[in-house]
């Protein structure tokens, strides 16, 4: 007679405070956020040389996650860097190769939306939201966002691409407010490769920027 066996799959879980760096494959699961992450191979960012302090790290990485980097080899205490959007900005400039290991989130179908965020200084001029894609692999973008600062509340969807044959942007910008946010919104493509979103403030205030957005290639 055949063994009849029955097998039960568990996967890591607990709280996400709790949820560590994934090995490359495996699930972990954030029970008290109900979302779901599977680990990645290691990411290598670039090299430090003393002198460098902020990197651009994948776009993969740009979204609410957990994260470890490296600087030659050692693990980096999450006191001495600041991830916001895809820069990555040591305290003290790193040498030796700089890597990242991170989870990636798995979507679950659900009402609540987790939204990157970043703290948009006061009085920018053309200054980095620290958002970039790799035109390589992206030109356009499609980004849903809030804006909230002591002025009011903004919620808008920016639209922006590159023709990269052509070397030209465009950018268009859809919103509605409480009042007045004095937030312009631009698109710099003057580094190689690489489309980044910059922002001008008239009001000189801190705004609180937050955004879920899609991307693709119309190549």
């Amino acid at each position: 007679m055949a063994d009849t066996r029955t097998s039960k799959i568990q996967v890591r879980q607990g709280n996400f405070a709790d949820l560590p760096v994934l090995d490359p494959g495996e699930i972990g699961y954030a029970k008290d956020q109900r979302r779901l992450f599977i680990g990645n191979d290691t990411a290598n960012i670039g090299t430090g040389n003393g002198a460098l302090t902020q990197f651009t790290v994948p776009i993969t990485l740009s979204k609410p996650n957990i994260i470890t980097v490296f600087a030659a080899g050692t693990a980096v205490d999450a006191a001495d860097y600041t991830l916001q959007g895809t820069t990555l900005t040591f305290a003290s400039a790193p040498t030796g190769a700089i890597t990242v290991s991170f989870n990636s989130e798995i979507g679950i179908v659900t009402d609540s939306t987790i939204p990157s965020a970043i703290e948009l200084p006061a009085a920018g001029s053309t200054a980095d939201t620290g958002f970039s894609v790799d035109t390589t692999l992206y030109n356009i973008v499609v980004m849903d966002y809030t804006l909230e600062s002591t002025s009011g509340v903004r919620v808008g969807q920016l639209r922006f691409a590159t023709d990269t044959s052509a070397s030209t942007s465009t950018i268009d910008d859809q919103f509605t407010q409480t009042a007045a946010v004095g937030i312009v919104f631009n698109v710099d493509i003057a580094t190689g490769k690489t489309m980044k979103l910059q922002y001008t403030d008239s009001d000189n205030k801190i705004s609180k920027f937050k955004y879920t957005y899609q991307l693709w290639n119309s190549n």
